[in-house]
């Protein structure tokens, strides 16, 4: 078990960019698995000329595992992009990664893509620090044979990076995935037509960010030239806060101000109603996405 556990750390699967990530993805697994092979690809061999990127394993991680962290186990289902449930009942939530939340753009495609990996199908679990999370889910790395399933998702586009202390053991690789998929426009981070803009966050409040939750918000400023419509317009940070903008006229040259607390809505001003804060103080992400769900921007400290 540990030797598979080493071998999916340093190697990656992949394949070229397709159209159609979905579609592609499950054709490739039908017609290896029809033909006997594995679910395996060396990325290296798919790489054009001139392309240096290796496997995002290759970092230097021990080997060495602690008794007790790594078990086997049959997932029944797959629930959504990022949690799975064992044989037994138990339920698993995927260490270090975020897929898209209920009735958000690509909740289904992250879901079907996890269910043909791991359905029905006998994996690995590693813990790292944390045994469950706060609804009493285990939190693991999953492995299907060489398949380190966690990176996969994100390397492909079906999740986002989302590590948090202590369980941090890949956070670097899972950034990296990541990296990978938004520039090569991959499932997520496929790229809106919509004009150009320009984002900041004022993340850190003056005082207890608690009692000013107004002290925080974002800036978002039309570059595009032309005149825009917000209707749609959704606003994530890394975890799965999120605010949805209704229609608003926003004029090439102006900024929108989105406050985390309450208020009354004016022109160009925006509140969250977050009972909390909403950005994190030391480092955070925010995804930008028009009606469609595809991506404006992304802003990250």
């Amino acid at each position: 078990m540990l030797d598979i556990l080493k071998k999916a750390r340093k190697k990656i699967t992949g394949w070229v960019r397709p159209a159609n990530p979905v579609v592609i993805f499950i054709s490739i697994i039908f017609i290896m698995s029809m033909s006997g092979c594995g679910l395996f690809i060396e990325y290296e061999d798919l790489r054009g000329p001139g392309d240096n990127s290796g496997s995002l394993l290759d970092s230097g991680h021990p080997d060495a595992f602690e008794a007790g962290n790594v078990s086997t186990c049959k997932v029944t289902e797959a629930i959504d992009g990022d949690t799975l449930v064992l044989e037994g009942g138990e339920r698993v939530r995927l260490l270090g990664i975020n897929a898209p939340e209920y009735d958000t753009y690509f909740y289904r495609e992250a879901g079907d893509v996890l269910k043909l990996l791991v359905e029905g199908k006998e994996v690995v679990l590693e813990k790292d620090v944390t045994d469950r999370d706060m609804y009493g889910r285990l939190l693991r790395y999953v492995y299907l044979g060489e398949i380190f399933v966690n990176l996969e998702m994100v390397k492909r586009g079906f999740a986002n990076s989302f590590s948090c202390p202590p369980d941090i053991r890949f956070a670097e690789d899972f950034l990296e995935a990541e990296r990978y998929s938004r520039e090569n426009n991959l499932g997520l981070w496929e790229r809106s037509k919509t004009g150009r803009v320009k984002i900041d966050i004022h993340y850190d409040a003056p005082g207890n960010d608690n009692e000013n939750l107004n002290g925080e918000y974002v800036l978002i400023e039309n570059k595009s030239g032309t005149l825009l419509n917000t209707m749609g317009w959704t606003v994530k940070d890394s975890a799965t806060n999120a605010f949805q903008f209704n229609s608003f006229d926003f004029a090439s040259g102006t900024i929108i101000r989105l406050f985390s607390g309450e208020g009354i809505e004016g022109e160009g001003l925006f509140y969250w109603n977050s009972p909390r804060p909403v950005w994190n103080n030391d480092h955070d992400t925010l995804y930008l996405r028009d009606r469609k769900g595809l991506l404006i921007d992304i802003y990250n400290y």
